[in-house]
Formats: C-alpha cells, sequence, structure tokens
C-alpha cells in the first residue's frame, strides 16, 4: 500500500516561477513522499488572505518585505538555522541584519539586488576616457558624464554620460553616502531624516546632473540614444541588468565600478530583496524548512543565468560568482547594504507614485529641492 503524500503549500507572489519549478522537482525527487503544491497570489492583500483562512500556506513568499513584518505570522528561522553548524557564519550578515526583526529571523532573503555603476568599455574608449575605478568621486562622475554626452545640431542627445531612473528608491544610495536618510531607524518617523541637509543636498546633486549639467535624460526628452546598453557611457545598474547583458551576450562589452563617493562620505548602499519564509500555521514546519534551504541556499545552478544574488559566501563561491568579473563586485558590496526606507516603512513605500511624481517636478520645473523634501515628511 502506497503511503500517503506529505503535501509543502508554497504560495508565492512571483510571476516568472522557473527557479522555484527547478527547486520542486528536484526536492520531490530526493523526497517522493513530499510533495510542494505551489500556488500564486496576485499582491501582499491576497497573501494575508491565504494565511487568514483555514488552509493556510507553509510557505510565503514576496517581492516585498511588508508582510514580514507582521509579528506572529512566520516563524522565527533562526530556529533552524542555529541548529545547522556554519550556517549561521555562512549567511551575509549585512543581509541578516537587515532581514532580522526584533531577534528573529522571519523570511529567508530572496531576490537579492544592489546597485553599481556599469560603463560602456566602447564608449569610453572612443573618448579616450580612463575607465572610472574605485574611490571615484561624484564629481569626477560628473565630468566624466559630461565628456560622454554627445548631442546633435537640434541638441538632441544621441549618447548620454549616465543613464538614470527617476524613482525615490533609485536614489537612495546616493542620499545614504551622503550621511542622509529618508527615514528614521525605527521606521516611524521622515521628519528630521528626508528634510534634513545630507538628504537634500544628494538631491540637489542629483537634480543638477539632469537640469545643469544635462548628463541623464530628463523624463519626455527627445534622445536617440537608444536603449541603456547602448547610447549610455555610464549606467546606474541593478542586478537585472547585468542578467539582461548576460543573456544577450554583452556583458563582455561593460566594466563595473562602486557608486561614486559623495561629500557625505558613507560607503553605504540600499538592497532591494524580497523573502520566503515558514508561517506559523505550518503543520510541517521542519519539512517546510528543508525546502526552503534548498530553494534558496543549496543550488548553484539557480545561478547559472543569474539576475539576483546568493546571500550566503559558500553558495556565491560555488555558483562562480564571487570570481566573476562583474558578479563578484556585486557580491562584495553585499557588506556595504543597510536598511532601505522601504523596508522601514510601509505608509514611505506606498507614497512611491506621489513622490515620484513630485520629482518630475524638480527636474522639468525647477521645484525647490528643500521645501519639496519637507513635505514628504508626511509620508511616514
Amino acid at each position: 500500500m502506497l503511503s500517503e503524500l506529505t503535501e509543502i503549500k508554497f504560495l508565492t507572489e512571483f510571476q516568472h516561477l522557473y527557479n522555484l519549478m527547478d527547486a520542486k522537482a528536484s526536492f520531490e525527487l530526493a523526497h517522493p513522499d513530499v510533495r510542494i503544491v505551489i500556488e500564486q497570489s496576485a499582491d501582499h492583500y491576497e497573501s494575508m488572505q491565504a494565511y487568514k483562512s483555514d488552509d493556510a500556506p507553509d510557505i510565503i513568499e514576496s517581492g516585498g518585505w511588508s508582510l514580514f513584518n507582521h509579528k506572529g505570522m512566520f516563524a522565527d528561522l533562526l530556529t533552524f538555522v542555529n541548529a545547522q553548524p556554519g550556517l549561521r557564519s555562512d549567511l551575509n550578515q549585512s543581509i541578516m541584519h537587515i532581514a532580522s526583526k526584533d531577534g528573529t529571523l522571519p523570511g529567508l532573503p530572496v531576490d537579492v539586488a544592489l546597485p553599481l555603476i556599469l560603463f560602456n568599455k566602447q564608449k569610453f574608449d572612443q573618448a579616450n576616457l580612463a575607465y572610472p575605478t574605485e574611490g571615484w568621486t561624484w564629481d569626477e562622475m560628473i565630468q566624466l558624464a559630461k565628456r560622454l554626452t554627445i548631442r546633435n545640431e537640434e541638441g538632441v542627445a544621441t549618447q548620454f554620460g549616465f543613464g538614470f531612473g527617476v524613482d525615490i528608491e533609485e536614489w537612495e544610495p546616493f542620499v545614504m553616502r551622503n550621511g542622509g536618510r529618508y527615514i528614521s531607524p525605527d521606521g516611524l518617523a521622515a521628519r528630521g531624516y528626508v528634510d534634513q541637509p545630507a538628504t537634500i543636498k544628494a538631491f540637489q546633486h542629483i537634480i543638477d546632473a539632469y537640469r545643469v549639467h544635462q548628463v541623464i535624460r530628463r523624463p519626455g526628452e527627445p534622445s536617440e540614444a537608444g536603449e541603456l546598453h547602448q547610447g549610455f557611457g555610464m549606467t546606474y545598474a541593478f542586478t537585472w541588468l547585468v542578467g539582461y547583458l548576460a543573456q544577450h551576450g554583452l556583458a563582455d562589452q561593460f566594466g563595473v565600478v562602486g557608486l561614486p563617493q559623495m561629500p557625505g562620505g558613507d560607503r553605504s548602499n540600499m538592497v532591494y530583496m524580497g523573502a520566503a519564509g515558514i508561517t506559523s500555521k505550518s503543520k510541517h514546519a521542519s519539512l517546510a524548512w528543508e525546502f526552503l534551504h534548498h530553494y534558496v541556499l543549496d543550488r548553484p545552478e539557480s545561478f547559472r543565468t543569474p539576475w539576483t544574488l546568493p546571500i550566503t559566501h559558500s553558495l556565491a563561491q560555488r555558483s562562480g560568482l564571487a570570481e566573476h568579473p562583474i558578479w563578484s563586485r556585486y557580491v562584495q558590496e553585499l557588506e556595504h547594504v543597510q536598511a532601505s526606507g522601504f523596508y522601514l516603512n510601509e505608509k514611505w513605500n506606498s507614497s512611491r507614485q506621489l513622490i515620484n511624481e513630485e520629482i518630475h517636478r524638480m527636474i522639468l520645473e525647477g521645484a525647490d529641492v528643500a521645501q519639496t523634501l519637507k513635505s514628504w515628511t508626511r509620508f511616514a
């Protein structure tokens, strides 16, 4: 008589499930008495409703962090981490510092990404410019960007010196590196942080890059520069762009360097990450941990065509990312990441569209930077 399968219900908010499906297949092959049941939710609301149901998932995976701020919703994974010799020291401590809450670990970070600067080696060679090096400054970056910005007779750029998005999240590392922050460390207040001089000055530097130096494409500006990998001398690049370039055989055309130093002298960087955690309602927590460990920590093959970063030192080595000419610099940068305002305060995160609209006003209309940032204290 066949024994009944033990089911582990895995709810994910992600759309692309090839990595999860690969982990399911290899885990079930090694555990023929276990079935991993994968379901998808559209957003945090659906995930919360699933957790509140009588048939709650064993594991919930989210692309954001707000679910993991709900006290009592997830089991403390440190119980499992500490029971496995060597695992705690293998985990990247900067990432664990951000992921831990009130002395517990509600989820294992997944989809881990951070920004650095990619530079197009051909564009630099054509301009007879030396490649940027670690320790360069914001002013040095702007001077290079000026040399790399090319406009035609009508003033339309055929090449921009710096590729950069208009999004409050993407601007945060420069704020951090200037000694500023969006939100207080406890996540409770924006007043005294987003409106502090260090934050304002960092924003002014970026706004000037658009309005004064004109080395970044303004919103709606006509352009003949093409996509980010085509007509830009330097690009602010999360790991996803590196993955895209590698997938299309373009990565060798680029070099990578750390973010430029800001006057504030801080080396911090932000990190984007979601998590997968075992719910407090799971009836098979130990088995759920086995799968979660396999999915997130065991499989170097999940980084054969990487888009994000591993969270253990050993997996960075086994996957080859620690030695890769571009990816290794991203792995190194994990040591400098700090908690983003988007993880500390959900109201701040949900206000992104309104904030970005006001960033557009600063760039396009010259709205006062200090007064605008002072008004953002209402978003926390």
